[in-house]
């Protein structure tokens, strides 16, 4: 391509851009200041209702004292920082230009009655405000008032803060209270295993200790992060979706799987009940109020504690300075390997290994849990029968942890597992296990000997002679 050529095409791509900027922007004259201002200026402490319509579904909400309540299409707690920052929003709304009043772009510029979000700010009965926002701009977002063809850039507003559906605008709050004012923990299961427990007033680590008051289920040594997630995630939960309409019958919590109480300071307490299933949610409610929830399975793992999940879930906690050595019965990713002063050797193949990766394989056995207890405690069911096995053992000797590993869960998040001489069946993340289980060839010395000891090479004048 010659230098004209290029010259042509680059004045044409300038013109072009040229074009679509000027396309984008207010026609020449047509400043705000050109105009009567489309909207007057709001305050946001006169604004008592708003009306947020978007897909055909309208939203009211109320400022009541700087209480926010939801009441059209239902009555119901407004989410208090959601709608505090659409009330805000509307006082600092600054109109700057007209950009067009040609009706066919309101829809390019998302004003139009379909994608655009109207909004109606109202003093008691009194309309302060009638709009649809838009789209965001450049410096600005398109506004175009109700009723009108013009299409106005303003600042201090985005459509983001008014861009919501109507169960959008409503509390998901669950349950709420202080995590500090838990004293009592209390969780019963549908099959009738109850658990009670007290806060000991003392710390293990950074967690709080629990002290078990009473079980049906014997716990020899209590997993302290389970009562404390649960009050950690109890209190502040909030709700994915809301199950209007949805009988206790329906959510499966007239006879709910799982009660979880709170006991709080002064006597008070607050009860999660948690149901069934509708797809991947769960149904759940506050005990004593009418509204049921959706939660999504991750807003559930820390509260949904069967008794049995109290109990100690460590498979194996032997630091990597006290390892002497690690071994791995699992088909081809079988080895050995024996501490020997600052370094690793492999005894089991043969073979050159390089310490450093080993490095994270020793790490692993530190403070190794399982997440928690299989529903199915078959050994037989879960590739438990005939398991792969992990070792680690002190350089002492005294101190040795063995896993048995079976097959991996259906949804490939974790392996079935159980400790050397115990029959509980529980849930181990396959990240923690594969970085254990790993091919020999892995931990080779990169360029190292093979598993064969290296011959020495002939004299060329030896190979010479052979070839002939």
């Amino acid at each position: 391509m010659n230098k004209k050529t290029l010259i042509a095409l680059g004045a044409f791509v300038v013109l072009g851009l040229i074009a679509i900027v000027a396309l984008r922007q207010p026609e020449k004259g047509e400043r705000a200041s050109d105009h009567p201002r489309p909207l007057p200026v709001i305050n946001p402490v006169e604004v008592t209702t708003l009306e947020v319509t978007k897909g055909g579904a309208t939203t009211t909400i109320k400022n009541e004292g700087g209480i926010y309540k939801v009441t059209a299409p239902v009555n119901y707690p407004a989410d208090a920082s959601t709608s505090k920052t659409a009330f805000e929003a509307l006082g600092r709304m600054d109109i700057t230009d007209l950009v067009t009043s040609q009706p066919d772009k309101q829809a390019e510029f998302e004003v139009d009655d379909k994608s655009g979000v109207h909004v109606v700010a109202k003093h008691d009965g009194k309309v302060l405000a009638d709009f649809i926002i838009g789209k965001a701009m450049g410096a600005g977002t398109m506004i175009r008032l109700a009723g009108s063809n013009d299409v106005w850039r303003a600042s201090g507003i985005t459509k983001f803060a008014f861009d919501k559906g109507t169960t959008d605008w409503r509390d998901k709050g669950i349950v709420t209270f202080t995590a500090a004012d838990a004293e009592k923990l209390d969780v019963t299961d549908k099959d009738g295993a109850k658990i009670s427990l007290k806060k000991a007033g003392t710390k293990v680590g950074n967690d709080d200790k629990w002290d078990v008051v009473s079980s049906t289920v014997k716990i020899d040594k209590l997993d302290y992060a389970v009562p404390n997630g649960i009050v950690s995630a109890l209190a502040s939960w909030k709700a994915n979706d809301f199950a209007d309409g949805a009988t206790p019958a329906q959510a499966g919590l007239d006879a709910p799987r799982l009660k979880v109480t709170v006991g709080l300071k002064g006597g008070q307490s607050v009860t999660a009940l948690i149901g069934g299933k509708k797809g991947d949610d769960t149904y759940v409610k506050k005990a004593d109020a009418p509204q049921t929830f959706l939660v999504k399975q991750f807003n559930l793992n820390r509260v949904d504690k069967r008794p049995v999940e109290f109990r100690d879930k460590t498979l194996c906690d032997l630091t990597a300075d006290n390892l002497g050595e690690i071994s791995v019965s699992a088909g081809d990713k079988s080895y050995t390997l024996v501490k020997s002063g600052s370094d690793w050797k492999a005894t089991k193949p043969k073979l050159d290994v390089d310490s450093a990766k080993v490095t994270p394989i020793a790490g692993a056995f530190k403070d190794w849990k399982a997440t928690s207890f299989a529903d199915d405690q078959s050994l037989k069911d879960n590739g438990l029968a005939k398991p792969k096995t992990i070792s680690a053992k002190a350089k002492s000797g005294k101190e040795t942890c063995v896993v048995h590993v079976g097959d991996q869960t259906k949804d490939k998040a974790n392996y079935y597992v159980t400790k050397d001489k115990g029959s509980d069946v529980l849930l181990a993340p396959k990240w923690a296990v594969d970085r254990i289980m790993v091919k020999p060839d892995d931990l080779k010395k990169t360029g190292g000997p093979t598993t064969a000891a290296a011959k020495p090479a002939k004299p060329a004048g030896k190979l010479a002679a052979n070839k002939k």
